[in-house]
């Protein structure tokens, strides 16, 4: 059985993850599936109010789905030693699976849901008919009930039972002591056991994506917290700052899934073939007005010039020069590059974004960058709104930053002032200063989401 964790952890603790087992199986007759839904950043629907997926494909036989688009397959999963509950819990199941499909689309400002495989046979026109028709029941012959079983076993069945198409991720429900785990061998399982919640079974159904868990850090091995894809148990969010697995909004972007230089993995889910092409734009909990290299620095190796960043004043820029690995940048926060501003004293010194990114006057924005420096400097972020002439209209600063040895986010908010067509974004260096600082996963929100105390994404 799989042991619930609260995973906010430490960079430490996190460098040697193993995997935990509770010290006695519980009896078949023992076994209730529990999951508690996350409720951060804010707490869902409750479960009148969860949207209706729907059915994006429905077969008259699930097991043979050539020619069908690509799809989920939703799957209760049930050993005699624990009895057939499927009667007891296909509606459960389907709204869980609605839920997932509520936090891909609520996480960004695009519309985004899952491909749900249906089978024919059952009036979709009510929820007990749709349930019906989304979750088949499928009895796993080598399931283990008086102990842990592996995700192969559950594959395996499924494989010998026909559910075996290239075109399906199967999501499977164990109502038996297995495990919550990712196993794509041929055929791919997403399963999970003791939690049956949306958080849980999106986790892993993103691990088949060979994603890995979330690290944004310059530590190889080191864990971030407020994404599903580490505290699954308490967040529900995706890749909330477009930069490390999952970019609706551009989905030519790939970005590196492990720190390890040695690991030349590149993902992002928005092309998975089970989800729907993201379409913009809608309200979602966290929105980006960037593109992948103005957040991340990663189209330039190291040493070279930043593209898409303008520099001005006292201070020179360039890709932060590489580390033990030629390929990879010395330091970073996401990915394998960061930029890195070598300030002079003679002047204010400035980083900006060249594009000017399209805003809407009277409409609150954020912007958002991570920055370090291995000596001491101070910095201040800057907004300026621009006409669509192209004239400054004003300029909104932070407060000035005192910069450490950590990577640290900082912001500025403001609303876009009467007239505004564009922003430029820039971080500032007051004159009187000798000193280097890295910049790395800039982000842009438009504050409107309507749930959080600002509009925005909550602070990483």
């Amino acid at each position: 059985m799989s042991l619930r964790l609260k995973r906010f952890l430490s960079a430490g603790v996190a460098a040697g993850l193993a995997v935990l087992t509770m010290a006695g199986p519980a009896r078949a007759d023992d076994f209730v599936p529990g999951g508690t839904e996350p409720d951060g950043p804010y707490v869902q629907p409750v479960d009148a109010a969860v949207p209706k997926r729907g059915c994006a494909t429905t077969l008259a036989d699930p097991k043979n789905a050539a020619g069908s688009i690509p799809a989920v397959q939703v799957i209760y999963a049930w050993h005699e030693g624990n009895g057939n509950h499927y009667e007891a819990y296909a509606e459960r199941i389907a709204k869980i699976v609605d839920r997932m499909d509520w936090l891909l689309d609520e996480t960004t400002n695009y519309d985004h849901h899952l491909n749900i495989s249906c089978r024919t046979g059952h009036d979709t026109s009510t929820y007990a008919g749709y349930a019906r028709a989304m979750v088949i029941p499928e009895k796993i012959e080598d399931a283990v009930i008086d102990g842990e079983t592996d995700p192969f076993v559950i594959a395996d069945d499924l494989t010998a039972a026909g559910y075996d198409n290239a075109g399906r991720k199967y999501l499977v429900f164990e109502d038996f002591d297995g495990t919550a785990t990712a196993h794509c061998d041929g055929v791919c399982v997403a399963t999970t056991d003791v939690d049956w919640d949306s958080g849980t079974m999106m986790h892993e159904l993103i691990h088949t994506y060979d994603v890995d868990h979330a690290k944004v850090s310059e530590v190889p091995g080191s864990f971030s917290s407020q994404d599903v894809m580490i505290s699954q148990y308490n967040d529900w969010q995706i890749d909330q700052e477009f930069n490390t697995y999952y970019d609706p909004s551009e989905p030519s972007a790939l970005f590196y899934t492990s720190n390890d230089p040695n690991d030349s993995r590149k993902v992002n889910i928005a092309n998975a073939p089970e989800f729907t092409t993201p379409v913009c734009c809608d309200v979602g909990y966290s929105n980006d007005l960037l593109t992948a290299q103005e957040r991340t620095v990663e189209a330039d190796a190291p040493f070279g010039f930043p593209s898409g960043f303008t520099v001005s004043g006292g201070g020179w820029m360039q890709v932060t020069p590489p580390g033990p690995n030629f390929q990879t940048s010395a330091r970073w926060y996401d990915g394998r590059r960061s930029l890195t501003m070598n300030v002079q004293a003679h002047a204010e010194g400035s980083v900006s974004v060249t594009r000017r990114p399209a805003v809407t006057a009277g409409q609150p924005y954020k912007f958002f960058a991570r920055l370090t420096t291995n000596t001491a400097g101070n910095v201040k972020l800057r907004m300026a709104w621009y006409n669509a002439s192209n004239t400054l209209i004003s300029t909104t600063d932070s407060s000035t930053f005192a910069l450490t040895s950590a990577w640290q986010e900082y912001s500025v908010s403001g609303t876009a002032p009467a007239g505004t067509a564009g922003v430029r974004l820039s971080v500032v260096s007051p004159a009187g200063q000798n000193f280097a600082y890295l910049l790395d996963s800039l982000q842009l929100n438009h504050c409107n989401n309507g749930r959080t105390a600002s509009g925005c994404r909550n602070d990483g």
